[in-house]
């Protein structure tokens, strides 16, 4: 199995968003092909050429219902075509809230939402009884090194770590703008991020905060809640981590 993992926003008070995400689309390794072919067609059609990156800051505005059509037409045909038809695919993700000064965490910790978001793959690994490889979406080679040494850290070296087995030791950092799959889980941040910022409180919907809506409401058939590292609790798929365990180390 893949997990492609993305974020929309990122945990820190000059941030513009209120509530980031970190999400993964986890996809069973028989289904690639399938996904990419689709992708490939899918982009074809709407922008008549296939070299397009799928970003959801680019297409989850709302000038994609009423001027810039092609963006809702491409959104809505990846999410009906693609993620709601994928057999054995899910979606996870980790909801937080804005912090208002900046998470200290020790050099070698894996930070929190990046925990809780392995776990979640792992649990879904260890029900379908696969073995997972985890890709991030590559920043640049000292981000991505230090995002791969916090992993092993926390698999190696913590007791939680150890009992994900049926995570792959080593990372792989891929460019979004080639990699499908880490587009996939872009756009899934993205959505469940949008939702939590404009729909829990809409007094009155408008036409974007509904397409949103829509659009999450269909991610969230692609979740479910799997068993913990240590098998004594259900996860649930898309959680919103609550700001003492963002913060804690």
């Amino acid at each position: 199995m893949l997990a492609y993992i993305d974020e929309s926003g990122f945990p820190h008070p000059n941030d513009s968003t209120q509530q980031p995400v970190l999400a993964a689309v986890c996809i069973p390794k028989d289904e690639v092909r399938n996904i990419m072919r689709k992708m490939y067609r899918i982009k074809l059609d709407v922008y008549g050429r296939y070299d397009v990156e799928l970003k959801a800051v680019n297409v989850l505005k709302k000038k994609s219902i009423t001027k810039n059509v092609n963006n809702k037409i491409f959104a809505d045909r990846v999410v009906n075509e693609v993620l709601s038809t994928t057999l054995n695919l899910k979606v996870f993700a980790i909801v937080m809230d804005k912090p208002t000064i900046p998470i200290q965490l020790e050099e070698v910790t894996f930070p929190n939402h990046y925990r809780f978001l392995l776990q979640r793959i792992n649990g879904y690994s260890e029900m379908r009884g696969k073995k997972c490889v985890v890709s991030f979406d590559s920043q640049d080679e000292g981000n991505d090194m230090l995002i791969s040494n916090k992993m092993k850290n926390y698999l190696f070296r913590s007791g939680e770590g150890n009992n994900c087995a049926s995570i792959v030791e080593s990372a792989f950092f891929v460019s979004s703008k080639v990699e499908e799959g880490i587009q996939l889980a872009d756009l899934c941040a993205g959505i469940i991020r949008k939702y939590h910022e404009i729909c829990l409180d809409a007094a009155t919907p408008d036409p974007f905060s509904i397409w949103v809506n829509e659009l999450y409401s269909k991610i969230q058939v692609r979740t479910c809640s799997v068993p913990s590292p240590n098998g004594n609790q259900q996860l649930h798929g898309i959680y919103k981590i609550p700001m003492r365990l963002l913060t804690r180390v």
